[in-house]
């Protein structure tokens, strides 16, 4: 487990699909798959989204407002014993990379997230589309390269994005969502994401920013 305080690292996000972003209106209570949309700024007033992966890590994706990430890679293990032997064998299944984010509530884009949107946008119409936008359900396919959110951590470096010191989390799909709460009001949250896909390091921006490829997935 790595913990940073929100000080530290940058944190982007976008939508694992490159031309799809997902958008919200407060006045709808909901959210639904925009075709090449690049929102202004992630979470803003009555509208707000997570921009398409073709933004990849700029200002207009970065999350506002962190306090703290906490970042815990691990795997996930089988045992499996074998009938008359005393040899027991523990079996690596697959890696398990889990990303908790804390910040101070200033908008309600994970609420809505949460709610309607855990695991991205996708095409109908085949990868890497922009036609055929939907709300991904978790239910169409397992083998979708391009479900689910792009995480950028990017360690705090002044003015410039350090490329080399970058950790691209890919296919990351939201697994809870909380409130602390005071007299005064909600304070923070906890976002949590998981991904079983090998993170990036230390790339160039295009496979930053590349599709995941089907043997990671």
């Amino acid at each position: 487990m790595t913990y940073w305080l929100g000080k530290d690292v940058d944190i982007y996000i976008t939508t694992e699909q490159l031309y799809l972003a997902v958008s919200g209106n407060i006045t709808t209570n909901g959210m639904t798959a925009v075709s090449g949309a690049i929102w202004s700024n992630v979470g803003t007033g009555d509208y707000f989204g997570i921009p398409m992966r073709a933004s990849g890590a700029i200002s207009a994706t970065k999350i506002t407002d962190v306090t703290g990430i906490d970042f815990s890679p691990t795997t996930v293990d089988e045992n499996v014993s074998f009938m008359g032997k005393n040899t027991n064998l523990t079996a690596e299944v697959k890696k398990s990379l889990t990303l908790t984010v804390s910040r101070k509530v200033s908008n309600p884009l994970f609420d809505y997230v949460f709610q309607h949107a855990r695991d991205g946008a996708y095409s109908t119409n085949g990868i890497d589309e922009g036609d055929g936008a939907a709300i991904f359900d978790g239910l169409t396919t397992s083998n979708n390269q391009n479900f689910g959110y792009r995480l950028y951590l990017q360690f705090a470096s002044g003015t410039t994005i350090a490329v080399d010191e970058t950790l691209v989390l890919r296919n990351c799909c939201m697994t809870s969502h909380s409130k602390s709460l005071s007299p005064d009001g909600t304070t923070e949250e906890t976002i949590e994401f998981y991904s079983y896909v090998q993170p990036l390091a230390g790339l160039s921006d295009m496979p930053m920013t590349g599709l995941t490829s089907s043997s990671a997935i």
